[in-house]
């Protein structure tokens, strides 16, 4: 009898080992880097003379902190940058009345767009074979903040050579004043870990961003203004522990 209890005991001890290294390391901390580009819609608030007709797609960067709370849930806090500009055609007229070839000015909403974001994400965990590691994690969320926009609320100037009026000048840049504001938006990504701790990621972004200026130029017509922002970045991720 004393050898039969031996046995089981011995028995549920090896299968206890089995079971606890077949389990996956819990790793609540993480840390990590974005890079990639973005785009941004022409901005909506200011009249149609100071927004633009086209934009252009920018480098976006971000440093990452999150922490899981469990294998399904991760919160983490973003701080990003880019830089926002449109382009538009202003129609000059010189001092005689007589229309001018249409120019192109840009107009500078933010030459650093910094955020400061909380992302709440839904995870979806896989594992290698045994489950002794977790080789990825897709997730998708919603994600709030705030974002401040660093400008100088400057206007550049150029002179317009034509025959009637070779000293004639005109607004040939136009940047916003600094400001603040909020975003809202929504994420999806992947993260692959190529060794326990160490992931590779890509991200998808859509945020929508309302900010109010010190603009004070043509009776602060250009004091708020929304926009909708699309990141599309990719990066490493590290478990801390």
């Amino acid at each position: 009898m004393k050898s039969l209890l031996l046995t089981a005991a011995t028995m549920l001890a090896l299968a206890g080992g089995t079971f606890a290294q077949n389990l996956p390391p819990e790793f609540r901390w993480e840390v990590g880097a974005n890079g990639g580009y973005s785009v941004i819609t022409r901005p909506v608030g200011p009249p149609a003379v100071y927004s633009g007709t086209s934009t252009n797609i920018v480098k976006d960067i971000s440093i990452r902190a999150s922490y899981y709370f469990s294998p399904n849930w991760m919160i983490s806090l973003d701080l990003g940058n880019r830089r926002w500009e449109t382009f538009g055609e202003w129609k000059l007229m010189d001092k005689f009345g007589k229309a001018l070839t249409p120019v192109k000015v840009p107009f500078l909403l933010a030459d650093h767009a910094l955020n400061q974001t909380v992302q709440m994400n839904y995870v979806i965990p896989f594992y290698t074979q045994f489950r002794n590691f977790n080789r990825a994690n897709l997730y998708f969320g919603a994600q709030v903040g705030m974002i401040q926009t660093v400008n100088d609320g400057s206007r550049q100037y150029s002179k317009y050579a034509s025959a009637t009026d070779s000293g004639y000048t005109y607004v040939s840049g136009y940047n916003y004043g600094p400001g603040m504001g909020y975003s809202l938006g929504l994420q999806t990504g992947f993260i692959y870990y190529i060794v326990p701790r160490l992931g590779v990621t890509a991200e998808l972004c859509l945020r929508y961003v309302n900010v109010k200026t010190t603009d004070m130029n043509y009776a602060a017509a250009n004091s708020k203004y929304h926009i909708m922002h699309f990141p599309q970045t990719v990066g490493i991720r590290y478990r801390l522990y």
